[in-house]
């Protein structure tokens, strides 16, 4: 039973209204850390031969070597990971492994599968899917393939038998997360990946919890189980990056900071056993507190990235964002206070936003001064409550995410919802937001003078360079 897991290759972005070349930048050849954790979990658990054919790296491989390693390798089972925005580009791997050889088993998983579960499985040449945690449906899909027999039963899997849907039982959210062993990071090059936020480089990505328990009405997050691992096994898996090579650690949570405790037990482990990486993350400002941001700067945390969308209160409230204005400046304060590098994110195009609840985002970035921002603009995103109010508006366009989930073509065009900032206005807004925050006199002397390598200042001029150019 060869198993060959498949992320990708990511060409058919599609269209985000503005500036998405920044966003893009952020995310540029991240490791598909859901495929790592599925290979090193068969590894252990299986005498399978399992491979990792990753089309997010610099080389950009595309059909032809995806041919070469299906020919090659003969698998029997290949999965392949999609998320919505990525839908068209694994429907596309699919159809080419089918192709190649028919009698190869396809599976798919991934955030879209908790969206569209019935629009994958009608393609043709998908046979299952799996819906949450992936680890043990995989195992015992290729098991049972693997023994020629039947799939009922296995929970979290669906399957099509005689031309109709078979819907297994869900599966519970994995909750023991320290069983699960370290994603297998042995087929990605420690430079492939390189964020122009960071001061040192490589940078290891480690996700310490799945699940996030909030409701912003803008965010797909489906899995609202938020399940942690313990603060020993995730240093274990730092020392085990550092002794890998890498210099850096970016925590890839949706939100790192959710437990003050929880942070708290694990800074002290990092300090008790000397790990001395940096290390970042993506948390919410709060329960971002002094002690919290004081004991986080000791344990090595250099950059936060904190989520601010909206210099609206009355935008907060209404997204269900949970947090205040003043508890976004309180959090930049506390960051600058203890030496951490900040990364503020922003939206504007909120439904029902004006001009000047725009304008009032703009300025409130600059007064928050992060070392970076992401401003960008809202585009419902399938999966979100504020999808759901959009396609109930008579001047949306319909579910037509949903008839994309049905029939996957390429250059799909993402939709803004328009109701009071014209589209040319918002493009406008968000050209003058970026430029005029990058591009200040005193942000570009503060960077310069900050810059720690040649290899930094080559990282952050292509960031430039995609500013000027968005």
């Amino acid at each position: 039973m060869n198993i060959l897991l498949v992320n990708p290759t990511y060409f058919d972005r599609g269209r985000i209204i503005g500036p998405s070349k920044i966003n893009i930048l952020l995310h540029n050849y991240c490791p598909p850390m859901g495929l790592l954790y599925l290979k090193s979990y068969l590894k252990q658990k299986s005498d399978f031969p399992v491979r990792l054919w990753n089309g997010e790296v610099p080389e950009r491989p595309g059909e032809k070597e995806l041919i070469a390693a299906v020919e090659q390798f003969q698998p029997d089972l290949v999965g392949i990971t999609v998320n919505t925005l990525k839908w068209y580009d694994a429907w596309a791997c699919a159809k080419l492994v089918k192709a190649i050889r028919p009698e190869t088993h396809v599976v798919m998983g991934g955030s879209h599968l908790l969206i569209y579960p019935e629009e994958t499985l009608a393609q043709p040449q998908i046979d299952t899917i799996v819906i949450g945690d992936g680890e043990d449906a995989l195992l015992e899909l290729a098991t049972r393939l693997s023994r020629n027999q039947g799939l009922e039963g296995i929970p979290g899997l669906w399957f099509k038998k005689e031309g109709k849907i078979i819907r297994n039982p869900p599966r519970p959210p994995e909750k023991n997360l320290d069983r699960l062993p370290f994603p297998d990071r042995s087929d990605l090059s420690l430079t492939q990946h390189r964020f122009a936020a960071d001061r040192l480089s490589p940078a290891a990505i480690m996700v310490t919890a799945r699940g996030c328990p909030f409701s912003c009405t803008f965010c797909c997050t489906v899995d609202r189980v938020h399940r942690k691992r313990s603060a020993q096994n995730i240093v274990d898996e730092m020392l085990f990056c550092r002794e890998m090579g890498y210099r850096w650690i970016d925590f890839w949570d949706d939100v790192f900071n959710i437990s003050k405790p929880a942070i708290m037990e694990l800074c002290n482990e990092i300090i008790r056993r000397q790990v001395h990486l940096p290390w970042s993350c993506r948390g919410r400002v709060s329960p971002f507190d002094e002690e919290m941001a004081a004991k986080m700067a000791e344990a090595g945390c250099e950059r936060i990235n904190l989520g601010v969308e909206s210099a609206s209160q009355e935008i907060l409230d209404r997204t269900k964002k949970g947090i205040t204005v003043d508890q976004c400046r309180q959090a930049f304060a506390l960051a600058k206070k203890y030496h951490i590098a900040t990364v503020g994110f922003f939206m504007i195009g909120f439904p029902g936003e004006t001009r000047e609840q725009a304008l009032q985002t703009i300025r409130f970035m600059m007064e928050l001064d992060p070392d970076f921002v992401s401003l960008l603009s809202l585009y419902p995103l399938p999966g979100s409550e504020i999808y759901e109010q959009a396609i109930k508006d008579p001047n949306f366009f319909g579910d037509y995410a949903r008839e994309y989930a049905r029939n996957p073509t390429p250059g799909f065009i993402w939709r803004t919802w328009i109701t009071t900032i014209s589209e040319p206005e918002l493009n406008a807004l968000l050209r003058r937001g970026n430029l005029g925050f990058y591009f200040r006199p005193r942000y570009l002397w503060r960077s310069f003078r900050r810059l720690s390598s040649l290899e930094d200042f080559y990282a952050k001029a292509k960031m430039a360079l995609v500013i000027l150019t968005a």
